[in-house]
């Protein structure tokens, strides 16, 4: 299909139809819903900007223990912003749900926790199974994600009603603004005689509670002067799963209900915590009660999670050990979470991050039709990566970020999420939100190459104009003779093409790691390497970006599985009967037919040849220093959060 008769355009038509492994699917995830989502991180972006704005003179109690370097005052920002949001969750109640949700939505940091929360499906969906309030918390978050379609920018437009703001301070007795709460302490019940005390959320020694070497003293004549760390309340939270006999789902270990195919599996979780109280350090003692039972547990492993480990490790076999590592990642503190929110939300900021550099998260950005063409790749090649996943169940495949946009947007689905990967996948797709950096970067490669052999076309191309190209002229060279037929170019809007930039903002950066250290100075030396050569040539190009910029392929029209072709003109597949446009996964190309152009950044392989072809070259994955940097884990500039889609346990 070209042009009109007139020359005009060709609208961007929506397929009607995806494939995802065996089944053709209507879209999952919407323009509207994709919307609201950028709606919701353009809140968490300006919230950033205006706590990155605060001033220790701004004669407010709540800041004085504010850290003055930015990087910190947002990590003790999030911090404060966790201890808000699990002090709600405890109070909620089932009637809450019964509410309009404008009148119970929580201020905007705590929302902010709760999405990165949501963001680990695995976690979130096991706790709300295992503990009653977060039960109810699943509840609400359902009705918040049906505001993404609908409501969602009428609800941050105008101010909260009052009896929002009665609401919450009823239950928290904390100001509703966080920049005016006063939360500086959080109650800590010793592990040995519970006593209730007050533990500082940052000291100017560094044994805050959210400081990294968190200490506090019991002084009680029984404790003597005991040393409570992160570790001893870990081991007491532990200790007291293992204890507790019910026959609510609470009396499970944390990481054993949920496996890849089954949403609550009691029937392991019940073998795996009787094998593992078979231990003899773990057995009670006669006529105790539970409280006694936890004591003797933790006396027996000395208040070490790592001793504790030892003992459990042996009963729990399988899967390369990798049960029990999950067991224990769920069991870092006092706090009811599987997941280290703080470090969960500062991951996803960094998401945030990309999408505002984008400027994906302005008002209007996609006001226009022509400007969701964006949108409308991302849900399209969205759906192609879940056909890939259900490809090959045991791989581990790293999105990009247009593509990781629309993931977390179907991942606040909450059970829709869960329905769709079952029936689609044939697997609950898990989100993993922290991975080290070189397996992220050689997972990248991996995942070009399997898109490339499934689909018949390279997962990215680069879409950054070389020296002294303007952004059309980049266009022109990625489709071949286009000239004739401009409706085949992507949205010519050089910040809409760095979409598909790789998402690495779940990199985790291994510091300690010789092989780390190694690929990350490689990684810079060829970068530099490459802005000298740059450099020679011409001027640089006046938008800046990160190494292994992106831009989505392919463009689908309304034929019959039509795709762009390397020549430019549109391949039909006519086995698709009805009429029905079909995108990647239902056998999109023809033969021969592949998507856009071939020239790729390279990105998380070796040397390669020139600057990219195939995962070589260029723009190589996973690095940056303190979280951050130039190279990027996967190949965003080295950010750490939102992830990456691979096989079930």
């Amino acid at each position: 299909m070209g042009p009109n008769s007139y020359g005009a355009p060709l609208e961007y038509p929506y397929p009607e139809l995806f494939h995802v492994g065996r089944w053709p699917t209507s879209p999952l995830i919407d323009v509207a819903q994709l919307k609201g989502h950028l709606t919701l991180l353009r809140e968490f972006a300006s919230l950033k900007s205006t706590v990155d704005a605060l001033e220790h003179n701004a004669g407010k109690a709540c800041l004085d223990q504010m850290p003055e370097e930015k990087d910190r005052r947002w990590a003790w920002f999030i911090g404060r912003a966790v201890e808000r949001f699990e002090r709600w969750c405890k109070t909620l109640q089932i009637r809450d749900s019964e509410k309009r949700i404008e009148n119970w939505l929580p201020p905007l940091d705590v929302i902010m926790v709760w999405h990165a929360y949501m963001l680990n499906p695995s976690w979130y969906r096991e706790d709300c199974s295992r503990i009653h309030v977060l039960g109810i918390l699943r509840e609400l978050g359902r009705q918040f994600s049906d505001t993404l379609g609908t409501t969602i920018q009428y609800l941050f437009q105008k101010k909260p009603t009052d009896a929002r703001i009665t609401n919450w301070i009823t239950k928290t007795s904390t100001a509703f603004d966080p920049l005016e709460a006063i939360v500086t302490t959080r109650p800590v019940r010793c592990p040995v005689c519970r006593t209730s005390l007050e533990a500082a959320l940052m000291k100017e020694d560094g044994t805050g509670y959210l400081q990294q070497n968190f200490l506090l003293r019991c002084t009680t004549e029984e404790c003597q002067g005991l040393n409570i760390t992160k570790e001893t309340l870990a081991v007491k939270k532990l200790a007291g799963d293992l204890v507790r006999e019910s026959p609510k789902l609470r009396s499970f270990l944390a990481g054993t209900l949920r496996t890849s195919t089954l949403e609550i599996a009691t029937a392991r979780a019940t073998k795996v915590k009787e094998a593992i109280m078979l231990a003899f350090e773990l057995k009670g003692p006669v006529g105790k009660n539970d409280e006694d039972w936890r004591q003797a547990i933790m006396k027996n492993v000395n208040y070490s999670l790592d001793h504790l480990q030892k003992i459990m490790a042996p009963k729990v076999r399988g899967g390369d050990g990798r049960l029990i590592r999950r067991i224990f990642s769920a069991y870092t503190d006092d706090k009811m979470f599987s997941v280290d929110l703080v470090g969960a939300t500062l991951r996803q900021s960094l998401f945030v991050a990309k999408m505002k550099n984008l400027r994906w998260t302005e008002h209007g950005f996609f006001d226009k039709k022509e400007d969701e063409v964006a949108l409308k790749h991302a849900i399209a090649r969205y759906h192609a990566f879940l056909d890939l996943m259900s490809s090959s169940p045991a791989s581990f495949f790293v999105p990009t970020l247009d593509i990781d946009l629309v993931w977390h947007t179907h991942q606040m689905m909450g059970s829709k999420y869960d329905t769709h990967c079952l029936l689609l996948v044939r697997r609950l797709v898990d989100h993993d939100d922290k991975v080290e950096e070189t397996k992220l970067s050689s997972a990248f490669d991996m995942t070009c190459r399997a898109w490339n052999t499934r689909f018949g076309y390279e997962y990215t191309h680069c879409g950054c104009p070389v020296p002294g190209e303007t952004i059309g002229q980049k266009l022109s060279r990625l489709v071949i003779n286009v000239t004739s037929a401009p409706y085949l170019l992507p949205p010519e809007r050089d910040n809409l093409l760095a979409a598909t930039h790789p998402s690495d903002h779940n990199a985790v950066y291994a510091f300690h790691r010789k092989s780390s250290k190694k690929d990350r100075e490689k990684r810079r030396k060829k970068m530099s390497h490459r802005e000298k050569r740059e450099a020679r040539n011409a001027e640089r190009a006046q938008y800046h970006h990160d190494p292994a910029f992106l831009i989505p392929v392919p463009i689908y029209f309304q034929t019959p599985g039509g795709c762009i072709s390397s020549s430019g003109s549109v391949v039909c597949n006519t086995a698709n009967a009805g009429g029905a446009s079909y995108a990647p996964g239902a056998g999109g190309c023809g033969a021969g037919g592949s998507c856009g152009s071939s020239a790729s950044c390279g990105f998380g392989g070796g040397d390669g040849g020139g600057d990219g072809g195939g995962g070589g070259g260029d723009g190589g994955g996973g690095g940056g220093d303190g979280g951050g940097g130039d190279g990027g884990g996967g190949g965003s500039g080295g950010d750490g959060g939102g992830g990456c889609g691979g096989g079930g346990e």
